[in-house]
């Protein structure tokens, strides 16, 4: 017995016809006649009382035709999620962050994604950028938010779709806390409070490099693992911080926050996505889809 023979089982029950039944199969009558037959010789019972003016189902046929509409429900509701998951409208997907993402980046991806996604189950974890690579290469994470550029990431391809602007964070006390803004420049005399570069590489290479471009290198007095360890070392007057402006959402007593420029242009970082070129899960191009609407390519001036 199969899910063919089923079908032409439930037509000619609800057509109680074999000629209708034929005609909504587009089948020819004689062949289906034979299918029903054979049906009931493989189960052993007579599904269909038949005259020549009259088509009835038995008490047995009662009780097949009900389960066979359940069968073929069942079958066709498990094609359609086996074509959900290939294209990747359900499944799950594991996804990691820094935690800085977490203030504005991952919130505006989560709600596109689950307005397009209702279905996919999120498993969700904020790490370091290090912690990120050593997940994806092991398989614990499947795509990850990520500050490039990245180190011993072997084969993980690493797509940039965002930049990020810095900010300045220094103790209420410091003689530039009422300045609205300062360059990068002037800070070269300054004690710095760094990202520990074992965590993130690449957020400490972006400042140094930065700093580098304006001439000088930063005096990191004293480096944290975590911003909010870095904004509470601000706070008690250990030097000031380049952080992601996100972390102005933050609000830490002793605490303020000054907009920093180089040269013509504010302070910025890339954010990027990081997964696996060989991850064939099908909500990963989800995801990927979805980052690309929100964060179409920038213009160039020529338009």
């Amino acid at each position: 017995m199969d899910l063919r023979q089923l079908r032409q089982f439930v037509a000619v029950a609800e057509e109680l016809s074999f000629r209708r039944a034929a005609q909504r199969l587009h089948v020819s009558q004689p062949p289906l006649t034979v299918a029903i037959q054979r049906l009931e010789k493989d189960i052993g019972v007579v599904l269909l009382e038949r005259s020549r003016q009259h088509v009835g189902l038995t008490a047995a046929g009662s009780a097949f035709l009900a389960e066979a509409r359940r069968i073929l429900a069942h079958a066709q509701l498990s094609v359609e999620i086996a074509q959900r998951a290939a294209a990747g409208l359900v499944g799950t997907l594991r996804l990691s962050f820094v935690p800085s993402a977490a203030l504005q980046v991952l919130p505006d991806l989560l709600l596109a994604f689950r307005r397009d996604y209702p279905d996919v189950k999120l498993i969700l974890g904020a790490d370091t950028t290090a912690r990120q690579i050593a997940g994806l290469l092991a398989g614990l994470a499947d795509i990850a938010i990520v500050v490039p550029p990245l180190t011993r990431s072997g084969k993980l391809r690493v797509d940039v779709f965002r930049e990020e602007e810095l900010v300045l964070a220094v103790p209420q006390t410091h003689v530039l806390a009422a300045s609205p803004q300062v360059m990068l420049k002037d800070l070269a005399g300054e004690d710095f409070i760094g990202f520990e570069s074992r965590e993130g590489p690449g957020f400490e290479g972006i400042i140094t490099a930065a700093c580098q471009k304006c001439g000088f290198l930063p005096n990191f007095v004293q480096t944290a693992p975590q911003m909010q360890t870095i904004l509470a070392l601000v706070a008690g007057g250990v030097g000031i911080a380049l952080v992601p402006s996100a972390m102005q959402a933050v609000r830490v007593p002793y605490v303020r926050y000054l907009k920093v420029r180089a040269g013509n242009a504010p302070l910025c970082y890339p954010i990027a996505l990081a997964y696996h070129a060989s991850n064939d899960n099908p909500v990963v191009p989800a995801l990927l889809s979805v980052v690309a609407r929100l964060n179409p390519p920038a213009r160039n001036a020529a338009g």
